[in-house]
């Protein structure tokens, strides 16, 4: 799964925006490092045959749910299983010039490794620190409200000591099909284990685990001075 998001590096952020033709503006880039469901994301969407952008809220609720079926919103949406389940498969259709298929700028997310009932916090970076495009699913709330998810796969080679699950990296050739394809088998293929290489797990302090935590403490590497500390707070 996918469960918390560091999106701090404006910079490298507008670098990928930049392949999309989107302009990321100074007051709209909020610095966070430690993202948690429920916050909003800024994510491009495509509408008409062009790329937009808006900040969504991440975690969706189907609009044909009925009240308290749903304990809580859904933050991630599995690729096996995206094009069958009921909360998902229209999100991934496209209609005429538009879908409802994202793509979230990211720096990288953050995942627990658990052993021996203990768990070890890792950064999930690219290797050159560069920006990661994550693919996701957006709707349009009953409430009229952008809410989205991120669409997970299997754990690539880097990932699967640490966690079973990981986003669905797209690379730069692949964002405009994530976004405007109607090819479903195209579509499938982009849903796969990114290669190894694309990404780097950091280990970093248990200061992550707190949602409200914020600040490069998130992203610090953990050292074996730590230790004691990542013992003491689990």
């Amino acid at each position: 799964m996918c469960g918390r998001i560091n999106v701090s590096d404006s910079p490298a952020v507008q670098t990928l925006l930049d392949l999309l033709d989107i302009p990321l503006y100074p007051h709209t880039f909020e610095t966070r490092f430690n993202i948690a469901p429920s916050a909003n994301l800024f994510s491009v969407f495509s509408n008409a045959n062009q790329n937009n952008a808006n900040f969504m809220q991440w975690g969706m609720i189907p609009p044909w749910a009925k009240p308290d079926t749903f304990s809580r919103p859904l933050i991630n949406a599995r690729s096996e299983s995206v094009w069958e389940k009921p909360s998902f498969s229209a999100l991934m259709q496209s209609s005429g010039d538009r879908s409802q298929r994202i793509i979230i700028p990211i720096n990288g997310f953050y995942e627990w490794q658990r052993k021996n009932k203990t768990k070890s916090a890792f950064h999930i970076h690219s290797d050159d620190h560069s920006a990661l495009a994550i693919g996701g699913l957006y709707q349009v709330s009953n409430e009229g409200s952008l809410q989205c998810c991120i669409v997970t796969t299997a754990a690539n080679e880097t990932m699967s000591p640490i966690h079973d699950r990981m986003p669905v990296i797209l690379n730069k050739e692949s964002m405009s099909d994530w976004l405007y394809s109607h090819d479903k088998s195209l579509l499938d293929g982009l849903m796969k284990p990114s290669p190894a290489s694309w990404i780097t797990a950091t280990r970093v302090s248990s200061y992550v685990n707190n949602a409200s935590h914020e600040g490069e403490a998130c992203i610090k590497p953990f050292t074996q001075s730590e230790l004691f500390g990542d013992l003491f707070d689990k």
